[in-house]
């Protein structure tokens, strides 16, 4: 028996736990598995304590970041110091990117970088000593301790998408994650990965460190084939993307609009603006038709010069995400607009300066636009020159698991407050207070609980202190919001495993 785990990972907004239900689809037949996920309230500890009693040997933990990475450590310090023969093994984002520091903890005895449906099986294989499973040293994206030494083996390509079996869904509860609300999108909104990596090398983000500018994707007919069984066996009634980049191929995208058109399903997924850009009008009628809602699109900055420092490639600048908010406006699909403030510059007051007002312009072309802020996180990305920038003004990681999961790290890879030494307390506020701001005087649409009046109170306070740039202590924003428990826009799905 293995048990799959999937530690909690947002206080709202989780989704079916595809990164485990495509591992399932790999084990089915092979070997005999449970997938336990803590978003539902479940205990894994003592789930897996009962399930170890009763022959378990081998635990699989997908980790992101963040609140996710802490309840991973969590269970596999409880788990290892209890039942130390069990084999405890970390996949997911964090592990891919940090496998040394995953590994010099006591509790964790392998990790799989990158997509692993083969090699978990391998390595179960190797493990029960299978005949003519291969030695641990053959294993494809495996790193392993080895006494005091930790050895890692080449990396894993991924499989293509169009090889995946269909999910097997009947492993879980799927109406629990179903019915957990209504989102912007629509009742009944599901997860699901098309595709994986991303063509682009951008100097900031993780993706790009795992992939190496690497895109598969499903094809558009066995893509619509699944959302089609999903409405028809689970009623969903939207869907998220959790793909890191969907509209690479625009003609994969347009027949997948197509083959869903009159689903009644709203949707969901992320983008490059430079990309998009480039369809064709008769492709964004066909993605409004068919029930596009919303796409996300890494701005990033309005410095062009900043955008090649990023590594973004392709040929976004500034006009391209004011041209981006006209078209968007005028096909009804909303564009989510993320921007990475704070970066590792030569002057980073006048930069974050700069943002801001290229926000409000952004946001007198399309007022419906989201605008979501974070600040500038490292990545371990040794090829950027982002990455270089940030060493060279004194960043470091943490050295061990125990300090990743400390209080004033647990916010670093949620791009809220990392502790980068060249962002300033006040570099901090000036951002906060703005958008604090624009969330008051533009209130996202996608907290459907903020409406009518609520949304009138919020927009009369901001409205001074936006139309005067005015952003300076505005508590009185601050405990509206609280009061009204209003829930800032950010990525659809971030702490999704």
């Amino acid at each position: 028996m293995i048990a799959l785990i999937n530690p909690k990972s947002a206080n709202w907004g989780f989704r079916v736990p595809n990164s485990l239900l495509t591992l399932g689809a790999f084990l089915e037949g092979r070997y005999d598995y449970t997938i336990i996920d803590e978003n539902l309230g479940v205990n894994a500890v003592n789930k897996l304590a009962k399930l170890i009693q009763n022959g378990l040997k081998y635990i699989g933990i997908t980790v992101m970041p963040a609140m996710q990475l802490r309840g991973a450590y969590s269970i596999s310090k409880e788990i290892k110091t209890r039942f130390p023969e069990v084999n405890i093994i970390w996949g997911g984002y964090f592990s891919s990117m940090h496998p040394n520091t995953v590994l010099k903890s006591p509790y964790i005895d392998f990790v799989l970088k990158g997509h692993a449906e083969y090699s978990f099986i391998e390595l179960l294989d190797s493990l029960e000593g299978k005949p003519g499973a291969k030695a641990l040293s053959q294993i494809a994206g495996l790193s392993y301790k080895s006494g005091d030494t930790i050895s890692h083996n080449q990396k894993a390509e991924p499989i293509d998408p169009d090889l995946i079996p269909r999910l097997p869904y009947h492993k879980v509860d799927v109406d629990k994650y179903l019915n957990f609300g209504k989102t912007y999108l629509g009742p009944r909104t599901i997860g699901y990965h098309s595709s994986v990596g991303c063509p682009f090398l951008c100097g900031f983000c993780a993706v790009a460190g795992i992939y190496k500018g690497k895109w598969l994707g499903r094809s558009a007919e066995l893509t619509a084939s699944d959302i089609i069984f999903l409405k028809e066996k689970y009623n969903i009634g939207a869907v998220e993307f959790h793909d890191n980049n969907f509209f690479v191929a625009e003609k994969r995208v347009y027949d997948f609009a197509k083959a869903v058109n009159g689903l009644g399903i709203g949707w969901w997924g992320e983008a490059r603006p430079d990309t998009v850009m480039k369809f064709s009008d008769e492709t964004w009628q066909m993605m409004a038709d068919a029930g596009c809602k919303m796409i996300f699109y890494g701005a990033e900055t309005s410095n062009d010069e900043l955008l090649k420092l990023m590594h973004k490639g392709g040929t976004q600048n500034a006009q391209t995400l004011l041209d981006l908010a006209e078209k968007s406006k005028k096909y009804g699909i909303v564009p989510e607009l993320s921007f990475v403030l704070g970066n590792p510059t030569d002057n980073v007051t006048r930069d974050i300066e700069t943002d801001l007002k290229f926000i409000k312009k952004i946001k007198a072309i399309n007022p419906a636009a989201e605008i979501v802020i974070y600040t500038y996180s490292p990545v371990n990305f040794e090829d950027s020159e982002m990455s270089l920038a940030a060493k060279l003004k004194g960043f470091d990681y943490p050295k061990s698991l125990e300090e990743w999961v400390s209080p004033k790290w647990q916010n670093f890879d949620l791009r809220k407050n990392p502790l980068t030494p060249w962002l300033k307390p006040h570099h901090f506020k000036m951002i906060r207070n703005f958008e604090k701001t624009l969330n008051a005087y533009y209130p996202t649409n996608s907290d459907l609980k903020i409406k009518g009046w609520k949304r009138s109170v919020l927009k009369l306070l901001g409205s001074w202190r936006y139309k005067t740039d005015f952003y300076t202590a505005p508590y009185e924003i601050m405990l509206t919001q609280k009061l009204l428990k209003y829930r800032q826009p950010e990525i659809e799905g971030f702490a999704q495993s």
